[in-house]
């Protein structure tokens, strides 16, 4: 059933009792990010299209070797299911188009769904891609099209390297001009031949870090409603973080998130009575009041300017060192 949301401002106020009591057995609930043995997420390779077997657990092979996650492959999908990405014309599936429809039916249990094809692909203004993957969405999708020589050994080399890089992408890394890294970017099969096969040290870093928040609870509903709130999908955005506040799996870091992705989206009253349950929960939190500030500045209804100052007042009185929140406080005050 759908919860409206009347319901999940209920459900916002009556987690702080289940979130405020330590579980039986529990001093306090740890965030996962602070579990050293926490699990790895969860990566799930499909094939879009006819794909060979083996192509896909050599995919899982590569992450498993080079990247902090557990790999499965999960049921394939028929090309029909990215029809509508499919340009006649050009005789290419639409990258972006097709992972926008992949969004939709990506596996649940998945931190990173990685999806590889035999059919070619194009982005907007490029003739070609080898892979394209979402950050929103943790969507990966590689093409076996340009990269297939009848070379066993250099095909697996080449795949070994996309699927490190699209998945890399996915997780949250950047292109890196390190010429030693598998993000710097390869357009070509001759580039790709000599690109690295592993990412740098900066890199396998930062994936640690994504690796460690992606198993926090909580986590996957966080990303699906950003999916849904990018696409303008407000009330299964809404679902998603009602689903984690009815489960209690929950931090104060990922509610944060939440609000911010509310914000972003410009649904401002969401945003708001997130983090107004977060400072209640926890007055000292610093950070919350100043995203409920800025909030309640951004909202700009009749009263939201003296609550915008007052939620900026307090953080300051938390953090007086906080110079630039404080150069902020003072303008909206001088501009009052």
């Amino acid at each position: 059933m759908r919860r409206t949301w009347p319901t999940l401002l209920g459900l916002l106020w009556a987690a702080a009792l289940a979130f405020a009591l330590p579980r039986e057995g529990q001093s306090a609930r740890p965030s996962a990010i602070e579990e050293t043995d926490a699990p790895r997420p969860l990566v799930v390779v499909r094939a879009l299209g006819p794909v060979p077997h083996e192509r896909l657990r050599a995919a899982c092979r590569s992450l498993l070797r080079s990247y902090p996650v557990r790999c499965e492959i999960g049921k394939g999908r028929d090309l029909l299911a990215s029809w509508s990405a499919w340009n006649v014309d050009r005789s290419q599936l639409d990258a972006r188009a097709a992972i926008d429809l992949l969004f939709h039916d990506r596996a649940s249990a998945a931190r990173l769904e990685l999806n590889i094809t035999g059919v070619d692909m194009y982005e907007v203004d490029k003739p070609y891609v080898f892979g394209l993957a979402s950050l929103t969405d943790r969507i990966a999708l590689v093409s076996l099209s340009r990269i297939d020589d009848d070379g066993s050994e250099r095909l697996r080399r080449r795949l070994h390297k996309l699927v490190l890089h699209e998945a890399g992408h996915a997780l949250g890394l950047h292109h890196h001009d390190d010429p030693n890294c598998v993000m710097r970017q390869d357009p070509t099969t001759d580039s790709l031949d000599s690109a690295p096969e592993r990412p740098c040290d900066q890199c396998h870093g930062m994936l640690s870090e994504t690796a460690a928040r992606l198993v926090r609870p909580g986590q996957a509903a966080l990303d699906r409603a950003r999916g849904y709130l990018v696409r303008g999908a407000y009330d299964d955005a809404r679902v998603a973080l009602a689903d984690v506040l009815h489960s209690g799996e929950f931090d104060h870091e990922l509610l944060r998130s939440f609000a911010t992705a509310f914000f972003e989206a410009r649904q401002y009253n969401e945003a708001i009575s997130v983090l107004r349950f977060v400072v209640k929960q926890d007055p000292q939190a610093a950070e919350a009041h100043v995203d409920l500030g800025l909030c309640y500045q951004v909202r700009n209804r009749d009263g939201d300017r003296d609550l915008a100052i007052e939620h900026l007042e307090i953080a300051i009185e938390l953090r007086p060192d906080w110079e630039l929140v404080g150069d902020h406080l003072d303008a909206l005050i001088s501009a009052s």
